[in-house]
């Protein structure tokens, strides 16, 4: 059996390696936590992606918007960003869809 640790800390260097070619939406880390761990109910989910994001940012990456018109990031205030999204995604009562809720890009 896979633990939470264990999921997060995949999941987490898997983004990491994709911030390298490209931003990554929010809606990933549902995706990525649910192949991984198919058992998991919603707040599991959400909390192990709640440590993603945490050590995300901690690595340097950014949470923020991205212009649908423009293509352009702007990234939230780091202090509390991760706290941010994932009220936003909670206040969804579902996973977050492509392109909503947030983005994560590495910043240089």
């Amino acid at each position: 059996m896979i633990d939470e640790t264990t999921v997060a800390a995949s999941v987490a260097m898997l983004v990491h390696r994709e911030l390298a070619e490209d931003g990554v939406g929010l809606w990933a880390l549902p995706w990525h936590i649910r192949r991984a761990l198919p058992e998991a109910g919603d707040r599991q989910v959400r909390e192990i992606a709640a440590a993603v994001l945490e050590a995300l940012v901690a690595a340097g990456a950014a949470i923020g918007s991205l212009d649908e018109t423009t293509g352009t990031f702007t990234p939230w205030e780091t202090q509390g960003a991760a706290e941010s999204a994932m009220a936003a995604w909670q206040a969804l009562g579902r996973d977050p869809n492509i392109g909503e809720v947030a983005w994560i890009a590495r910043m240089p």
